[in-house]
């Protein structure tokens, strides 16, 4: 028997500045809902609010491996609250009471006390994980087409590749302009590299559309510079229905031609920092930031793409990284990652969710091992296979 205790001030909410800002970034739409219904909204936030510091306790790893908005407290038929986690229901019980004060949540439940301070020991991302049998081949585990790299980036493209390898793929093939193609050859000893012509256009893109059509999903943009070429594979690759992941200067070729997206696709996942999300929705980089939520919610819902958002219009907020991951092609190796889960068959929604998640793991067991100043991307994608096995 496991068992989560909290106890929470009310007057902690009541005192805040901007409750409404709060709510937003803690607590679900569902329940934002059933707060406007109450008379003291600020005693069932605090309830609510206890109730998942409770879940975390006896999930025993506190805040780490899942967001706020990821535990969710529901009612029943009878109005007796019930615990969601990842849209899933717990079987747990879930006692709320508060006092003119306090508010107190316990939940209680059987199983296996989890312990750690990683998320490798919840079992919501470890049911994520494609699945694996002993008679799988190579093909089985997904062929990756990554169109990367140029002269003087081809370790963008090398670090995509090789994220994506060690994310479990099976295949991985780089197209690359010639010129960069023995250069990247030398860098990659278990993927292929396809040099794709310069000189002939049309000949070009008859590459990329057929090495498109023999692979399980596709990822556009680390390292490619910006030129007209790019837009035209980006058409190849939405109108082949592929799942597909965009990034870096594939994102910038979008920012110019958005209503692509507006036509019939397959999956598609973006992984703009900032600055791109910026480029890709017309809104000033500060914005972006205060609103990371709503504006990644609201780009998904319009163009059925995947931001982390959810189609019910909450965000995933990822709880692994550290700061020691800002630095050079990180999002090189992230695209990789969600890359290759999409390529052994993952939902857009869930690759995303999983891919930043595994990402952000093997960040923090660099950091634990080196420390965060000092950290480079390479570091991170030889980490990539424990973040996987700690999940298991």
């Amino acid at each position: 028997m496991k068992i989560g205790i909290d106890i929470v001030e009310i007057s902690r909410f009541s005192r805040m500045r901007d409750p409404e800002a709060f709510a937003k970034r803690v607590f679900t739409r569902g329940e934002r809902e059933y707060f406007s219904k109450k008379k003291n909204c600020y005693e069932s936030m605090a309830g609510f609010y206890a109730a998942k510091e409770a879940f975390s306790k006896y999930m025993g790893s506190g805040m780490r491996g899942f967001g706020w908005k990821d535990i969710e407290v529901v009612h029943d038929d009878l109005g007796k609250p019930e615990l969601h986690f990842l849209e899933k229901p717990m079987e747990v019980e879930l006692s709320i009471s508060h006092s003119d004060t306090v508010a107190v949540a316990v939940v209680c439940g059987e199983g296996e006390p989890l312990g750690g301070v990683y998320a490798e020991e919840i079992k919501a991302y470890r049911a994520l994980l494609p699945k694996r049998f002993d008679a799988m081949h190579k093909g089985d585990c997904g062929r990756l087409f990554l169109l990367a790299g140029s002269v003087g980036m081809t370790g963008a493209a090398a670090l995509c590749a090789e994220a994506a390898m060690r994310t479990g793929s099976g295949l991985v093939t780089v197209g690359t302009p010639a010129p960069a193609q023995p250069v990247l050859a030398a860098k990659l000893t278990e993927a292929m590299t396809l040099p794709i012509c310069e000189e002939d256009a049309d000949l070009a893109l008859s590459q990329i559309k057929e090495q498109i059509e023999k692979s399980d999903a596709v990822g556009i943009g680390p390292g490619l510079g910006r030129t007209g070429a790019v837009l035209s594979a980006l058409q190849i690759a939405l109108k082949s229905g592929k799942p597909l992941v965009i990034d870096a200067d594939g994102l910038n070729a979008l920012a110019e031609h958005i209503d692509i997206l507006e036509e019939e696709h397959g999956t598609v996942v973006l992984t703009p920092h900032p600055g791109e999300m910026s480029r890709l929705c017309g809104k000033p980089s500060e914005e972006i930031q205060e609103r990371r939520a709503e504006i990644a919610a609201e780009f998904a819902k319009q163009y059925q793409d995947t931001v982390i958002a959810s189609p019910r219009g909450e965000v995933h907020q990822n709880p692994t990284g550290n700061s020691g991951m800002a630095s050079g092609g990180m999002g090189d190796v992230l695209t990789g990652v969600i890359a290759s889960l999409l390529g052994q068959g993952m939902d857009g929604y869930l690759a995303a969710v999983l891919g930043a998640f595994l990402h952000g793991l093997a960040g923090d067991l660099a950091a634990e091992e080196l420390g965060e100043f000092g950290m480079i991307a390479g570091d991170v994608v030889q980490k990539l296979p424990h973040a996987i096995k700690a999940l298991q």
